[in-house]
């Protein structure tokens, strides 16, 4: 199942949140869609496709710094066709 995460923290955790994502990886049952940080800062978001679990223990080492807002997404349009051809 596709979910769409928006990550935000405070602009004071910045230099924790680079200090963690630098070493980080996302845990193997996680399939990345896409990731983009938001260039005017203190924002991330990302589409993965995984289960419950994997969403569970991607958020996990993060959430004590950020908040998430995710729900279930369906893709559609362009995006559907490119996810097709991978």
């Amino acid at each position: 199942m596709f979910f769409m995460n928006i990550c935000t923290w405070a602009p004071e955790d910045e230099k924790e949140v680079t200090r963690r994502r630098a070493s980080w990886k996302w845990p193997e049952n996680v399939k990345v869609i896409c990731e983009f940080i938001d260039l005017q800062g203190c924002r991330v978001i990302n589409v993965v496709d995984t289960d419950e679990k994997g969403l569970i223990q991607s958020r996990s080492a993060w959430i004590d710094i950020m908040m998430f807002e995710t729900f279930p997404v369906y893709p559609f349009g362009e995006s559907k066709h490119l996810l097709k051809n991978r």
